[in-house]
C-alpha cells in the first residue's frame, strides 16, 4: 500500500493527521517534504507550464493530453 498522509512533527515524533492501516511496529519509508517546500515547488512548476503552453488554446492543450494518454494507454 502506498498512500500520501499529511502529519504534524510534535515533540520529535511525526503523527499522521488520519489513521494508518498498519501493525503495531511496522515499518514504513517516508519522503518529507514540508507543505510551505511543496507549494513553491508547485507554483514554480505551474509558472513554468504556464509560460510554455499560454500560445495555446485550452482545447489544443485538452486534445494533446487526451492523444497522449490514449497512446500510452495502447503501449502498456
Amino acid at each position: 500500500m502506498t498512500t500520501l498522509v499529511k502529519a504534524v512533527y510534535e515533540n520529535g515524533v511525526l503523527k499522521p493527521l488520519k489513521h494508518l492501516p498498519l501493525k503495531e511496529q511496522e515499518k514504513v519509508s517516508l519522503l518529507v517534504t514540508p507543505l510551505g517546500e511543496w507549494r513553491k515547488e508547485l507554483e514554480h512548476l505551474l509558472r513554468s507550464v504556464h509560460s510554455r503552453t499560454h500560445k495555446f488554446s485550452s482545447k489544443e492543450i485538452e486534445r494533446d493530453i487526451s492523444l497522449a494518454s490514449r497512446e500510452v494507454r495502447k503501449n502498456k
